[in-house]
């Protein structure tokens, strides 16, 4: 049997009693002394390890990408609330899935300001990232035992674990809207942290990270030298992914300047809003664009067909606006879905509050089902569904049609085809639309057109599969439209990816 320790956390808080409130804080001042927490202002650490991409798995319900970390180092300082983490990455070795591999990644966070290093090493503002990394901070081996010490509301539980035959120490509090708990061993070391995080797919996401291996660092200071984290768990999945490990090399404790300055145009980037801007494709078909993923819109004539709700409730609830503006007095009767990563999938839940049906690959059902569109707790971030959940339980409402490899929506007005993709290592569920009226092929995630007449850096290898898939279909495609990027024509296609996936073919395929 499954133990959830954060499910019993929660549902026995209620009870605790102002005594056990006193015994929170005598443990928690044991293990400020044991791990020197009180004394560490700032901390350098560094090492290397494994890091993985959520919600990018090359199956709808399988683990996470993973890759090689060859180098890691962060660095925090609790008095101004920044962080910096530095990782570099094998990316030949990265597994098959999604997220984007970069060799070198630079990440900071000071308050509530987020930002990268572009490829130029530039600032690039980052402020929808800004609260998870100054939570992380907060769930940190010292960072845990300073916040759960300021919040006046900690409170304590034994809880005997039968997997390790033994009991341990649990301390639960609440930091604003979050609440954080810790496991402590008989060395008063902190050795587990469970808490929530708000995912527009998994709802109140459950985030675990274990620190082992602890070390004296000097200054009268601990620091763990194994750090384990996992997220992703929910009541009705098989359980969470594991998100990254990093074995420590070297960390030290009060190190100088560990303050981070916030860049100009990080502290004046616009606050982020969700922007659309659509244009006519072809009679009929328009495209729900102005964001880092957009939606195609296609009417009939009595219902309108979305083609992706992506990233979370505000993306695909603009672009289910936007469609209604271009299309009134027509419902959104069908929402398809190109595959499962999660940037593409977060606003299904949005489409389902709508009234529409997914339309989505057979390897999508059982996920969908009893994970993305389950009841499930979103007490962090409600989203649409949640706020009204009948929508998806009345007769015909919850709505799921999937196909094995190829499926037609359409009437007398014109027809809308989708054909599951063959040979891509990106996404075993991925589907392309193709409107055989205007010629229009959407892909996502495959092939984003440069500027017309210009040429793409890399032709990656996703390319090459929509090539081939195009002639193995016999497809007639004039005009691609990628959910990433703007419309192009099919000659520049051609011209671009047909060199490299004749260069790709194996010898003797004709086809």
């Amino acid at each position: 049997m499954k133990i959830r320790l954060g499910t019993l956390l929660l549902t026995s808080a209620a009870l605790i009693s102002p005594a056990a409130a006193q015994d929170a804080a005598s443990v928690l001042q044991a293990a400020d002394k044991a791990m020197g927490a009180s004394a560490v202002k700032s901390v350098a650490y560094s090492g290397a390890g494994t890091m993985r991409y959520p919600g990018q798995s090359y199956e709808p319900n399988g683990d996470w990408p993973r890759a090689p970390m060859t180098s890691y180092s962060a660095t925090i300082d609790y008095g101004s609330k920044s962080a910096k983490e530095e990782y570099a990455v094998d990316v030949a070795k990265k597994e098959r899935g999604g997220g984007l591999a970069a060799p070198r990644t630079t990440n900071f966070v000071s308050g509530n300001y987020a930002w990268n290093l572009n490829a130029q090493g530039q600032p690039n503002p980052q402020p929808t990232q800004a609260e998870l990394r100054e939570f992380i901070i907060t769930i940190s081996p010292h960072g845990f035992i300073k916040a759960a010490l300021a919040s006046g509301n900690a409170t304590i539980e034994d809880r005997y674990f039968n997997r390790l035959d033994q009991t341990v120490k649990v301390i639960g509090f609440t930091a604003g809207k979050y609440r954080i708990t810790g496991e402590f061993d008989k060395d008063n070391l902190l050795t587990r942290v469970v808490t929530w995080f708000p995912s527009p797919v998994m709802g109140d996401m459950a985030i675990e990270v274990r620190y082992t291996d602890w070390k004296d660092v000097g200054g009268g200071a601990k620091f763990p030298f194994h750090i384990h984290a996992h997220q992703g768990d929910h009541p009705l999945n098989t359980g969470g992914r594991n998100w990254f490990d990093i074995r420590v090399t070297d960390a030290k404790v009060n190190v100088p300047e560990a303050a981070i300055t916030v860049p100009e145009n990080v502290r004046n980037a616009p606050a982020p809003q969700v922007r659309v801007a659509s244009q006519k494709l072809a009679d009929g078909v328009w495209y729900i664009g102005g964001g880092s993923h957009n939606s195609v819109a296609v009417e009939f004539k009595d219902y309108v067909a979305l083609i992706e709700a992506p990233l979370d409730d505000a993306r695909t609830n603009a672009a289910i606006a936007e469609t209604h503006k271009l299309i009134p007095n027509k419902p959104i009767r069908y929402v398809v879905n190109t595959h499962h990563h999660w940037d593409h999938l977060g606003g299904i839940r949005a489409a389902v509050a709508e009234g529409a049906t997914i339309v989505a690959d057979d390897r999508d059902r059982d996920f969908y089902r009893n994970v993305v569109l389950a009841p499930q707790p979103r007490s962090l971030s409600p989203d649409r569904l949640s706020q009204f959940p009948f929508a998806a339980t009345g007769p015909g409402t919850l709505a799921l049609q999937t196909f094995t490899d190829r499926a037609t929506i359409g009437d007398e007005t014109r027809v809308l085809e989708l054909y599951h993709v063959e040979g891509l290592n990106h996404a075993t569920d991925m589907l392309v639309a193709y409107l055989p009226q205007s010629k229009i092929l959407v892909n996502a995630d495959l092939y984003s057109p440069p500027p017309a007449g210009g040429n793409l850096q890399n032709v990656g290898e996703n390319a090459v599969v929509l090539f081939n898939n195009i002639k193995r279909l016999k497809l007639d495609v004039a005009q691609h439209v990628p959910i990433h990027g703007n419309p192009g024509p099919q000659a520049d296609f051609e011209r671009i990816v047909g060199p490299v996936a004749a260069r790709s073919r194996p010898t003797g395929d004709g086809g």
